[in-house]
This record gives structure tokens, C-alpha cells and sequence, in this order.
């Protein structure tokens, strides 16, 4: 799986079958947490916070702090340390300061025992054959709206879309169906990466009618960050093999995509003057995009330098997170980058692009460097996964859907 050997004795030697079994177990809790996580919600937000405490038991006694790969977890450290400047510096409440910190800190747990876990090809395998359990059997509850005819949802329609009653976005076990796209950007990469890998008939068949499942799931989200994001990752995944596989996949999802009328006019309209003037007004991605910069003053006159550079704090500016607390429940910024450079300000935007870039490059470059057919298609796809997260942040705020980090930081730490 690298160039190094893919065995480590010395963890190998320290490890229990009670070690064992806890490890397993959280790699379960990293697949399925997103129904955890949801289950928990509709008790009671606080409820959720079990999951952390569970967690971090589990990663005390399965992690061995000798073979963190510190080079990888580092790469978030500037942001974590934005994120606690910026609390400070302008005096959050505790009330968003704890709903944020999970947003931050959570992630990082994650990396720290992922980046120690012996990432051989048996356990990437497990891992991703347990996330795409987890996707089927959102994609089952997809599918079940899709059967009943559960009424369509207006306000997540666009314009064009409103007067079309056939329309039925599927949204599964979230709360709307740009949050359920996300999820299908990685479980259709994950998908992809077991088909490609399976060396069986009936693994083939298994995951071939997955991965069908998942791109039906993402067309019938309707959500244009969705589609280009899956686009996206499976290009960066195929072109790590052949730059011409690459190129006709990608023309032929640019077919395929336009031969269904909804399909090519959600996609088309995203281009067109009206559009953007559309989007422009309160509430429109543009629009949206342009108070965040607002907030930090790089539009709308200049706020001070300590505004220009740590934002106004997490959670101060219409995030999930102020969202949950019935706060700015008007304003949600669709895009990872300007939400994070609103609360965060240039450092923290800076710092959390550093991570994704430095992490996609050194996950390409492992990737070359793997010999092994297989694995190097295995790791491809985990690849292209990320980068479909990483892309779909363009136009939402992938980072601020804690749920899917728990599948996200996982794979990073597997490059």
C-alpha cells in the first residue's frame, strides 16, 4: 500500500484481540455515524455528543500515540489554531463555542487514530465496504421517497424547477438534499474504488448495482454541487490510470446529463444571466457570498485588521452551528470557503484551504508511488473521493455537515 511496508510489527505485536475489536468497532463508528448522529438529533441535540465521548473511549484505548503520523494530522493544526484564536480573540459565547468545537476538534480525533491505524489493503477495503453499507441504506430510504411520491419540497426547488410536480428531490435521512449529495459523493467514489478492485463475478455485481444506485440517488437530488462534484471525483480517479478513460467518462456523464430534460435545464441555468441575477438577491449563493465577504471587509469597506484576519468568531455568521442555536437562521452561506473565511477571516480560509490542497497532493503522490495494481486503484478512488468533497465545497459548506467528516477525514488520512 505505500512504499514502506504495509505492516508494522511493532503495532502488530502490541495489539490484543480486545485492541482489535475496539479498532474495528470505531472504523464502524466512522461508517455509520451520520444514522447515529441523526437518530440522536431528533432526541435531542446534546444527545449527539455521546457519540464523542464513545468515541474518544475508544480511540484512548485502541490508539498507539507512537505511530501517529504527525506530518499528515499537522496539516490541520493551522486551522484548529485559527479556530481557537479566533474564539478567543473575539470572545465567543460557550453556548457556540461548544456547539463549533466538535466542528474542529472532532475532526482532528479522528485524524489522530486514523493516521495510526495500519492502513493495510484488508482494512481500506473494510473500512469502504462498511461506508457503502451505510450509503445503501440511505439510498434505501432515497428510494422509498421515491415510491411513495412523497410530495416535492418548494423551497429547495429553484425557480425553473417550482411549476415541474413530477420533480421528487430525494433528500434520505437529512434534513434536505444538498446535505444527502454530499454523502453521495463519496459513495459513489467508494463504490467505484470496490468494483474496480473486486476480483470475484458476484463482488463485481454487488458493487457494479451499488454504484448505479448511488449516481441514480445523486441525479434525483437535483443538486448542481452534487453533480459536478461526482463528476469531478470520478475524473480524478479514472485520470490517475488514464487520462483518456478520464476524458470519455466525463464527456459521457456531460451526455448523459443532458439527455434528461430537468437534468440539463437545473444544470444550464446555473450559467445564464438570470441566474445570476437571481442569485443575487437576499438569500442566492451570490448574494450569500458576497456578506461573507462583507463580514471580514474585503467588500463593503474595510472593518479593521483583526476583522480582515480571524473573522468574527465560529458560529457568529449564519452557519450550521448558529443555525442549530436558532441563530442567523436567515442567512446559510452554501460554500465551505467563504462561510469559513467569514467567521475565520483570511488566516482561517487560508489555513483550511492549506489542508486541502496539501492533503490531495500528498494523496496523489502516494498514488503514483503505489506498485500494486489494485491497491493503486483502490486509492485512487479514496482520492477522487476527497477531491468530490473537497470541489463540492465550492458551492455548499461541506465542512459545516459534521456528520459526512466522520467518512471524509478517515480517507484523507489513508493518502
Amino acid at each position: 500500500m505505500s512504499n514502506q511496508k504495509t505492516t508494522n510489527p511493532a503495532l502488530e505485536t502490541q495489539q490484543t484481540p480486545i485492541r482489535r475489536y475496539l479498532e474495528e468497532f470505531t472504523l464502524l463508528t466512522f461508517a455509520f455515524y451520520p444514522w447515529y448522529g441523526r437518530l440522536a438529533d431528533t432526541i435531542t441535540p446534546s444527545k449527539s455528543y455521546w457519540f464523542d465521548i464513545l468515541y474518544f473511549v475508544c480511540v484512548f484505548a485502541v490508539i498507539d500515540y507512537r505511530h501517529i503520523r504527525w506530518e499528515k494530522v499537522m496539516r490541520f493544526a493551522p486551522f484548529m489554531l485559527v479556530y481557537f484564536w479566533s474564539s478567543a480573540i473575539n470572545g465567543v459565547p460557550l453556548l457556540i463555542f461548544k456547539e463549533t468545537l466538535r466542528r474542529v476538534v472532532g475532526p482532528f480525533g479522528i485524524m489522530l487514530f486514523a493516521s495510526a491505524v495500519d492502513w493495510d489493503y484488508a482494512k481500506i477495503r473494510r473500512l469502504l465496504i462498511y461506508i457503502t453499507i451505510s450509503g445503501l441504506l440511505m439510498g434505501g430510504v432515497a428510494g422509498y421517497q421515491v415510491l411513495t411520491k412523497q410530495a416535492p419540497q418548494s423551497e429547495w426547488l429553484d425557480t425553473e424547477l417550482d411549476t415541474d410536480r413530477t420533480i421528487i428531490r430525494v433528500w434520505s435521512i437529512f434534513s434536505i438534499p444538498t446535505y444527502y449529495s454530499i454523502f453521495v459523493d463519496i459513495s459513489i467514489l467508494v463504490a467505484l474504488g470496490l468494483l474496480l478492485t473486486s476480483q470475484k463475478w458476484l463482488g463485481r455485481f454487488v458493487w457494479g448495482l451499488s454504484l448505479l444506485g448511488f449516481l441514480a440517488a445523486q441525479l434525483l437530488t437535483y443538486a448542481r454541487g452534487g453533480l459536478l462534484a461526482s463528476a469531478f471525483g470520478i475524473f480524478v480517479a479514472l485520470a490517475v490510470e488514464s487520462i483518456l478513460w478520464a476524458c470519455v467518462v466525463a464527456a459521457g456523464a456531460v451526455v448523459a446529463a443532458l439527455s434528461i430534460p430537468q437534468l440539463r435545464d437545473r444544470l444550464l441555468t446555473a450559467f445564464t444571466w438570470a441566474y445570476v441575477q437571481e442569485s443575487s438577491q437576499p438569500g442566492g449563493r451570490i448574494y450569500q457570498w458576497g456578506r461573507a465577504l462583507e463580514n471580514v471587509g474585503i467588500l463593503g469597506g474595510f472593518k479593521g485588521i483583526k476583522q480582515l484576519l480571524i473573522g468574527t468568531g465560529p458560529g457568529t455568521f449564519g452557519t450550521q452551528s448558529s443555525i442549530n442555536l436558532g441563530l442567523h437562521g436567515a442567512l446559510r452561506i452554501d460554500s465551505a470557503y467563504y462561510a469559513i473565511m467569514a467567521e475565520y477571516g483570511i488566516l482561517g480560509a487560508v489555513s483550511f484551504v492549506y489542508f486541502v490542497v496539501s492533503t490531495l497532493l500528498e494523496g496523489l503522490k502516494r498514488v503514483l508511488q503505489t506498485e500494486d495494481k489494485r491497491a493503486k486503484l483502490l486509492l485512487a478512488c479514496v482520492l477522487g473521493a476527497v477531491s468530490a468533497w473537497a470541489f463540492h465545497g465550492l458551492t455548499d459548506n461541506v465542512f459545516d455537515y459534521f456528520y459526512v467528516l466522520s467518512w471524509v477525514f478517515p480517507l484523507a488520512m489513508m493518502l
